[in-house]
């Protein structure tokens, strides 16, 4: 996992060089750096930029993806395929899908639709990805109208491949319980409540008191357990416990905040120690049990597909894009 973090240190590196005025944020530099560490995928600077200038050019004119969302986009599929250029047309198709589905213009949609054509399980029918992930999503903002909004789409698609009839029920489950065992409202908890019912191996009672766990040893390790970080908690959550080692993410820890560019950007340090620590896990194949496997690496997806949600929802006000084609 050491090598992954000294791969995703140099991406961020050759990424600031290349790219650093055309994004608002750096922690967009570090996700996408984190997206070709994680997926063992060399990062070819002049590749990832001729993908990223097809993107803006099939784009609309007050597209999203004219704006830094096509670098993200560009990285997406350029580590899930071998000639990503050739998937492009494919992005767009399915983004005017989930529109006529009554999906809001603008980012969150663009990633909604490029995680449905990454998913490994996209044997599945786009319209029924595409009618599941409505479902998904009207039952999550049928219980939290306020907290729900576009941002949510990328993880809605993500749950529409579950074969879960419960879904919803098991979210409204997670999400009560953890805030009576210390956990604040809000979207981040709805978020961790999310990732929770990704398990369907595991019992609710466990899932809980593991969530509980690993926030007691964040907190054991000087940690200050932000919310924020509730997404990551149930990352580790899903390890078996005998995997979860936070000596070994303090260390990671401790050298990103340590090295150039990186020392001010601490929360997104402890976020990536510990995604690069999971990822390390499934390489290292210490993940035995198959579905725990898959559904770590469904939430690593979600991770970085929120991060740059995230991201984008502190830009919109500025960005214009956001809200139109």
């Amino acid at each position: 996992m050491y090598d992954k973090m000294n791969a995703y240190t140099n991406y961020y590196y050759q990424l600031n060089d290349a790219i650093k005025w055309k994004v608002s944020d750096k922690k967009i530099l570090m996700t996408i750096a984190s997206m070709y560490a994680m997926n063992h995928k060399t990062l070819n600077i002049e590749k990832f930029l001729q993908i990223a200038d097809c993107i803006k050019e099939q784009a609309g004119f007050f597209s999203a993806l004219k704006s830094y969302s096509r670098f993200t986009t560009a990285a997406s599929l350029d580590v899930k395929f071998e000639d990503p250029e050739s998937q492009i047309d494919a992005l767009f198709h399915l983004y005017d899908g989930f529109k006529e589905a009554k999906f809001k213009s603008g980012v969150y949609t663009y990633l909604a639709a490029t995680i449905a054509l990454t998913n490994p399980n996209n044997n599945l029918k786009q319209e029924d990805i595409i009618d599941r992930t409505k479902e998904i999503y009207d039952g999550m903002k049928k219980e939290h109208l306020f907290l729900t909004g576009a941002s949510d789409y990328p993880l809605a698609v993500l749950l529409a491949y579950e074969q879960q009839s419960d879904i919803i029920q098991r979210m409204e489950n997670f999400y009560h319980e953890l805030n009576k065992n210390g956990f604040w409202k809000g979207n981040d908890l709805q978020f961790l409540s999310h990732i929770l019912t990704l398990d369907s191996e595991s019992s609710d009672g466990d899932l809980i008191n593991r969530s509980v766990s690993v926030m007691d040893t964040l907190k054991k390790a000087g940690i200050r357990t932000k919310q924020m970080y509730y997404p990551v908690i149930g990352m580790l959550a899903l390890l078996p416990q005998d995997e979860f080692d936070m000596t070994e993410i303090t260390k990671m820890y401790d050298s990103l905040n340590k090295k150039k560019g990186f020392k001010w950007q601490k929360d997104m340090n402890l976020i990536m120690a510990i995604a690069l620590y999971v990822s390390g896990k499934l390489d290292n194949n210490s993940v035995a049990q198959a579905s725990i496997h898959t559904t770590l690496e469904t939430i690593l997806q979600a991770q970085q597909a929120v991060m740059v949600a995230t991201l984008a929802s502190t830009t919109a006000a500025n960005n214009s894009n956001n809200g139109s084609n």
